[in-house]
Formats: C-alpha cells, structure tokens, sequence
C-alpha cells in the first residue's frame, strides 16, 4: 500500500505547529500509555481465559465425580429392590396375599421388617419400604408402623402405572411433604428425618411364572444426595442440584433451588440435550439475566443430571482483582513517566529557549554576549557553534565595513579606469574618419571591427545577447583575424534563421572561433576552413564550430577544457574551460561542450545550449 506523500506532509505540518516541550510530553504520555494498555488488556485477557478454563476443568471433574457417586449409591439401592423383590417372603406374600388373613399378613410384615431393617440398620437414611400388590394393597415392608408413609393417591396414581410399563426397570422420582398424608403425630417426627424423599419402585415379576406380582417402593431421604455434595465449595453463588428428565429438581442443597418443582430457567433441559450432542458438558446460561457458568454430568441409571451454575461475577473475580492491580500499577507508571516527561523536557526546552533568545538579539541586530551552556549533549553542541558563529559574524561586519571603504575607493578608481577606453574609442573613430577620407578602406574596415569588439567589451550591463548579436562579434574578430593571417583562412556561417533571435551569454561562442583561428588554422601550412553552424535539436540550441586545422590529441583536449594552455589574451579574457563553467553555472550539467578531435585533421567543438526565447 503506497503511503500518500500529501497526507504525510500535512500531519508533519500539523505536529509541526505544536510546540516542542508539548510533543515530547505528548510522546512520553504515548509512549507510556500504549504499552501499559497492551499489556493490561492481554494480561486481563490471558488471566481470564486461564482462570475461566482451571474453573471450567474443575467443575466438570466435580459434577462428574458427584454423578459417579450417586450413581453408586442408586445401583446399590437398586439391587437392593431385586434382592427383596425375589426373596422367598415377598414373593409368598404377594403370590398368596388375596387369601391370606390379617393375622398372617401382619407376621409377613414382621418378618419382612426384621429380614430389611438387617440391611439397613446402618443405612439410616433408608426410611420406608414398601409393596404393593397388584390391587394396589399397601404392604409396609420397613418402617415404623406407628407412623407409616401414606402416599396420596393422586401421585400413587401416576407413580405405580409408570413402574408397572417398565417390565422391572427402577423408576426414580422426588417426592415432598405435599405428596403424602401427614399425620399431627408424624409431623412431630419430621425433625427425626428429611421432609424431602426420593423413591425408587421397581416391579415385581414372579420367580416362576415371569409376570408381573407387585410393586416393590424404597423411599430414603433426600439429604441421602445432598450430604455427598453440601460441602463442596465452588465459589460463593454457585449451585449444585440434581434434576430429572423434565427439569424438575431432585436433590438440592440450599432453598434457592427448591425441591420438586422445576428449575427457574426453563431453558436449562434443553441447553443441556443441545450440549450433549454436541459433546460439551459446560456452556454459559444466563439466569435472573445474570450470566452463569453451568457443567452437567448424566446419571445414567435414572436419566438425570447433577448441575453446577457458577456466577460469572466469581470467575472473574480473579481477574478483577489483577486488572485493579494492573490499573494500579499503569497509573503509578504513567505518573512516573509524566514526571519525568516533564523533567527531560525541561531540560531540553530550557537551554532552547535561551538559545532561541539570543538568536532573536541576533536577527534584531543585537550581538548579545555569548550564551553559556556547558552540557555535552547537542544543545550544548550547537549553543556553543552559536557562540562561534556570532564571533565570527562580529569579525566579517568588522570585515565588511572595512570592504566597503575600499569597494568606494575602488568604484572611484574604475570611473576613472573607464576614462581610457573612452579615450581610446574616440581616438579609433577619429583613425576611421582619417582613413575614410584619405579613402583607405581597407584600414577603415579594420578600425570599425576593433571599435565595435570595444564596445561590446565595454557594455557590461547585458549578460545574455541575441544569436545575430553574436554573430556580429564573431564577424568583426574574423575580419581583425584576415588582416593579421591575410589569406589564411577561410570562414563560413550557416545559422538557421529560427535561433537568430534566441538568446546565449555574451562572447561564448568568440573563444571558441579565436581557438579555432590561433591553435587550429594558424599552425597548418597553406590555408584552412572554419564552419561554424548554429541549428535546433531535441529541444535544444547546438552550435558546432569545426576548423581542419592540425588537430588535437586526447590528452591536449584534456589540457584545454582544464585551461592549462595559455593562450592569447582577447575581448572577452576567457578560455574554453571559462565558456565551459559559464554554461555550467548558467544552466546545469544538461548542456556544456564537448570537443572531437584527431591530429592533422580537424577539431570539431560542439556547445550545446538550452533555448532561450
């Protein structure tokens, strides 16, 4: 993705307009901040997630090692209808019930009393035992007689068909003081046992013809489950209950949960059935709107669920805490940077601010003293350049006063200088008066040569003439140069009309023609050729001027670009590397000359300039 130069430029722009105390602040707060942040938010994160997992992990173990537990007691209490059920006793009793008198059916009861209360004598919370023929008659197997457990028959109704369908399977179910008919004497006794009961019926088959010859019904107290699991402690808030099938609570440990009525959040069964497709035991339930952690584990024999809910609230109690500690431990850090922010700070803006005041003495023209600062750090660095440099600025006004003395004296002696060359103009106009009427053309022509190559060296005014311009200078040094080399030479120009108009810095193309004239033709025996030729190309103004003079080696076109041949002094007082550095200067490293050359042959210069309108 390419960064936008623009945008850059403008944000640099805007941080520009913000003092430099206030964004090394900014940045010391930033710099401070961003990290703590980070760090507090991933550590926040990773606790939490850890502490939620180690909960999670260690609730489902508890759930499952409860479910496994209680299961143990339910297989035990289920073997134990199988074994009372086909016991010679039960089965005589209920086979022959409907012809036995009351006398024998309360000696079946005795015996069957003192066969169980053997098996339960250390089992306290096994209350009442139980049968029912298949008239549905009452036997009480166990229990005291006095005060026995009358079901009401509304719940018998529904209990006994459903124990009858499952052909011997146990059937559980909870059951409460509401369920039964309570006597005043036995009410007293309810403090002696659990107000709350679980029974298990199982049906009873005959040991020899297979059908069906009772109902056999062990109630044992509700606290029987609850013992195994009230002092499990998972977190204040949390809950572990049991419930069945339909959601309905079995065991509970607290009156939070009530027994025998379906638990508060309808929505728990079908969360749980949903979990347990997907293989998850622990999901999140909201209950009273109050976000809960809830891990099940089945028992299997009576379909039901043990059920711990754990408050989000107490997860993230830990957590809480280390973000408080976190929080804490950033603002003290933050503080901490702030100060010190501000004291790094200051000890960058202060020596600056006294450094930009002594260069506001110096703009206003107020050489100050110097400003001491000692330190070794850049300031200090630059406080003391700054100090040098107002020393030396002292020493070149000091200098420049001086000069300006002397630039008047000198601009005195210049206009006086000019007097000579003045002087020296009047006298050749006279020559060329003289020469004019004593009808010597010749001499006349030469004289009006030199006088117009003097004023041109005279006009100093104009850096940049016209192509024609310079094609008249050239003219007149050519014919000066016929007169000295008579028959030499011979020159011709092939300037395209176009340019003529375009502009070049004053006698740059003369050194080159001199050049061709003194180095190139002048040596060679017999006469030469000079062409000079000005045309556009690519955009650009390209003078050629080539003579087949004796020619130049490398090493001599070397010597002269680097002027390192002394050569004759003319007008303009300039040699090839001269016109070379003014192009330079001028108009860049694009255009400059360049020379080809072989010995005895030719020398070809070729200027290459920008057009200039």
């Amino acid at each position: 993705m390419k960064k936008n130069p623009e945008k850059s430029l403008r944000v640099l722009t805007l941080i520009r307009k913000i003092r430099i105390p206030y964004r090394l602040i900014g940045l010391f707060m930033l710099l401070s901040l961003l990290p703590i942040i980070t760090l507090g938010f991933f550590s926040h994160r990773e606790s939490s997630r850890a502490i939620q997992d180690k909960i999670e992990t260690y609730a489902v173990q508890v759930v499952t090692q409860l479910a496994r537990n209680i299961e143990s007691e339910m297989n035990k209490l289920e073997y134990n209808t199988i074994e009372i059920g086909f016991s010679d006793l039960v089965q005589d009793t209920l086979l022959k019930f409907e012809v036995l008198s009351e006398w024998e059916i309360f000696n079946s009861e005795y015996d069957m009393h003192n066969m169980i209360v053997k098996k339960y004598i250390l089992l306290h919370d096994v209350s009442d035992v139980l049968l029912y023929t298949n008239n549905n008659r009452k036997i009480v197997a166990y229990g005291d007689r006095n005060f026995e457990l009358r079901i009401k028959e509304d719940y018998l109704d529904s209990f006994l068909p459903d124990i009858r369908k499952g052909n011997g399977i146990p059937l559980w179910r909870g059951m409460d003081e509401q369920d039964e008919h309570i006597l005043v004497e036995r009410a007293a006794l309810l403090h002696k046992r659990d107000k709350y009961g679980i029974l298990v019926g199982r049906a009873i088959r005959s040991l020899y013809e297979g059908e069906n010859i009772g109902v056999i019904i062990i109630r044992l107290n509700e606290s029987f489950f609850s013992d195994i699991y009230k002092d499990i402690d998972i977190g204040p808030g949390a809950e572990v209950f049991i419930i069945d099938g339909q959601g309905v609570v079995v065991s509970t440990r607290t009156e939070t949960v009530p027994f025998k009525k379906e638990y508060k959040e309808r929505s728990l069964v079908e969360q749980i059935m949903e979990n347990e497709e997907k293989g998850n035991t622990v999901f999140n339930l909201d209950i009273d709107g109050i976000p809960h952690l809830v891990a099940t584990a089945k028992i299997e024999c009576a379909q039901w669920h043990v059920i711990s809910t754990i408050p989000y609230s107490y997860l993230n109690l830990e957590s809480q805490r280390i973000k408080k500690h976190i929080m804490l431990l950033g603002g003290i850090c933050f503080l901490l940077a702030v100060g010190l922010s501000f004291l790094f700070t200051k000890s960058i803006s202060i020596p600056l601010d006294k450094l930009i005041n002594a260069m506001n003495s110096v703009k206003n023209g107020r050489l100050s003293p110097a400003v001491t600062d000692n330190s070794r750090d850049e300031i200090g660095e630059v406080t003391r350049n700054f100090n040098d440099m107002v020393k030396d600025l002292k020493g070149l006004l000091a200098d420049i006063k001086e000069k300006e003395i002397q630039k008047r004296k000198a601009e005195i002696k210049v206009l006086q200088a000019q007097i000579n060359p003045h002087f020296l103009s009047n006298i050749l106009n006279t020559a060329k008066n003289m020469a004019n009427v004593q009808r010597v053309k010749n001499l006349e022509s030469l004289l009006t040569s030199l006088i117009k190559l003097l004023h041109a060296s005279m006009g100093k005014d104009e850096e940049f003439i016209t192509v024609s311009r310079e094609m008249e200078y050239i003219k007149n040094y050519l014919n000066i140069q016929e007169f000295r080399y008579y028959n030499k030479f011979h020159v011709d120009l092939e300037i395209e009309e176009e340019i003529l108009e375009n502009k070049l810095p004053k006698f740059l193309l003369q050194p080159v023609v001199e050049n061709a004239v003194i180095h190139g033709i002048a040596p060679k025996k017999g006469q030469g050729f000079i062409e000079i030729k000005g045309f556009l190309y690519e955009e650009k103004m390209i003078f050629v001027v080539t003579d087949d003079g004796v020619g130049m080696t490398d090493d001599t076109i070397k010597r002269v670009l680097n002027d390192k041949i002394v050569e004759r002094e003319h007008f303009c007082g300039m040699g090839i590397k001269n016109v070379r550095e003014r192009i330079r200067i001028y108009f860049g490293d694009e255009y400059g000359v360049r020379i080809e050359s072989r010995p005895n042959h030719f020398t070809r210069v070729e200027i290459i300039l920008p057009v200039i309108k």
